[in-house]
């Protein structure tokens, strides 16, 4: 019992962080923003003001709450650095790719069944993004949340998860990561790409690389959609086909590179099933789990 409650606190310090930065970043912007639409009700309807709202507060008073709870746990000794060679990382990145679009494809496919079911579309809160100007959608897309989310999740959360088994790991950041994002439309391809960004800096030892994958991979929606867009249907069908050649490149790549995608593990202190088991029943991410899910819940509502 007290080793377990030991790791019991460990787990629940981590948790206690993501819960920080989710309920900071939803009080700060409600109350910016029910205080912009009380005075100046025109600057609220602002792409400009909206993008100010949401960039800043999730990416900069978020993060640091984030770590400054987070810090109080240890980090394990530092992976050594082995990065990928190119060919492997731009294998890795038409794996991410087709993970990301197939699941999105089931995720909308889902989220549709459950606008038929409650007869309403869900509303998809990455839409709300398309209305931000265009340099600072792609500064935010491509630079600011692949630079603070994997710093958060596959280098600040990993390493603290690290020693409890790299498959433990890898798994627990990417479910953290998906719910992280507080909206279904979201978090199952945010869980996909989890998985394989979360292998990255554990067999490369830094997260440089993870960075660089992500804005890649956020790079399709800011600049080759908004591109595509004025083509009409000549730009419908290319994206076609680079979302079905992502998915079949994807899928062959993940074949036979699957060997060399493995999670290195160490011994751990506690038996796989018990680290679960721990891990949920934490007060820390009880908690974080349960505010995620009611986030999402508001997007069915």
């Amino acid at each position: 019992p007290e080793l377990l409650r030991e790791h019991c606190q460990v787990f629940s310090r981590l948790g206690w962080a993501m819960l920080a930065y989710l309920a900071a970043t939803f009080l700060l912007q409600t109350g910016v923003l029910t205080a912009a639409l009380l005075a100046a009700p025109h600057l609220a309807a602002s792409p400009l003001f909206q993008w100010l709202l949401a960039a800043p507060l999730s990416y900069g008073v978020g993060l640091l709450v984030f770590f400054l709870v987070i810090r109080a746990v240890p980090a394990p000794p530092a992976i050594p650095a082995r990065p990928l060679s190119l060919g492997m990382f731009l294998r890795v990145y038409v794996i991410c790719l087709g993970a990301t679009y197939l699941v999105n494809f089931l995720t909308l496919s889902l989220l549709q069944l459950v606008g038929l079911l409650r007869g309403a579309p869900v509303e998809n809160p990455v839409a709300q993004t398309a209305a931000y100007p265009a340099i600072l959608n792609v500064l935010l897309g491509c630079v600011l949340a692949p630079a603070v989310e994997e710093l958060m999740f596959r280098k600040l959360l990993l390493d603290r998860l690290r020693p409890y088994g790299g498959r433990f790991a890898v798994a627990a950041s990417a479910l953290c990561f998906g719910l992280f994002h507080g909206n279904l439309n979201q978090f199952f391809y945010a869980c996909a790409i989890g998985l394989v960004l979360g292998w990255v800096p554990l067999t490369t030892g830094r997260i440089w690389q993870a960075v660089a994958l992500h804005a890649l991979i956020n790079a399709v929606s800011t600049v080759l959609l908004p591109l595509l867009e004025p083509l009409g249907a000549v730009g419908d069908m290319a994206l076609g086909c680079f979302v079905l050649g992502a998915v079949a490149l994807g899928a062959a790549f993940f074949a036979g590179l699957r060997r060399e995608l493995n999670f290195p593990d160490a011994p751990t202190p506690l038996p796989p099933r018990w680290t679960w088991r721990v891990f949920f029943e934490s007060p820390g991410v009880a908690c974080f789990v349960l505010l995620a899910l009611a986030l999402c819940a508001t997007w069915l509502l």
